[in-house]
């Protein structure tokens, strides 16, 4: 196994580069546009929240890889484009995972107790000042552990760049197997890799939830 990982490391290296990029971007595009979309849904505009559960809905009934072939073949057969396999990815994965941070801040948004608010009030606080030191600490406190999580599934979900042949980790071991066919050792690596990357995301996420999450009276 280390042999292989040693004789074909630019291989592996150029798939984990593109998992980064991809990841990077999915997440560049997703977090911030999800907390404003969620935010904005959660508090001042129901046209957005229904728009946002809509969206969410749609990604629960429409599977994933079922999406980013739809934006890969058909969409751009009948618009006539052809985009790189690398940026509908980036489109596919960074509207689900906009919508599902937004998904997550909006609803986190419609729990908060109208009493941190009205503190604020009493403390003669501007609407702007109660967000800022009161109602945004807390959110973000309560949605980081699943945004984070959320992260890690784009992770996960980068491997179906593979299929439309982007060179990411999994198509570049794909690649790797079909000369030396050693299955075992090649997938093992894709395995521990994962691991080495999930695992600690989610121990830090769960003593994370447990030490600073606030709950609600």
């Amino acid at each position: 196994m280390i042999d292989i990982l040693i004789e074909y490391r630019h291989l592996f290296l150029q798939g984990l580069v593109t998992t980064v990029e991809l990841l990077f971007l999915i997440v560049l595009i997703g977090v911030p546009l999800g907390i404003l979309l969620g935010s904005l849904g959660g508090r001042s505009s129901k046209s957005i929240s229904f728009i946002v559960s809509s969206l969410k809905f749609l990604t629960k009934i429409v599977p994933v890889l079922v999406l980013l072939f739809w934006l890969h073949f058909p969409l751009q057969a009948v618009l006539g484009i052809v985009v790189d396999p690398f940026w509908t990815t980036v489109i596919a994965l960074g509207f689900v995972n906009m919508i599902a941070v937004a998904f997550i801040v909006q609803s986190e948004l419609k729990l908060l107790p109208i009493a941190y608010k009205e503190a604020g009030i009493t403390l003669g606080m501007t609407n702007s000042q109660i967000v800022k030191h009161i109602e945004l600490p807390i959110l973000m406190k309560r949605v980081l552990p699943s945004i984070a999580l959320n992260q890690a599934t784009m992770l996960e979900y980068t491997l179906f760049a593979s299929l439309i042949s982007v060179p990411e980790l999994f198509k570049v071991s794909q690649t790797i197997n079909s000369m030396v066919y050693d299955p075992v050792a090649i997938y093992s690596l894709l395995v521990l890799f994962f691991a080495i990357i999930l695992a600690p995301l989610h121990i830090l996420i769960t003593i994370y939830k447990k030490r600073n999450v606030i709950q609600y009276d």
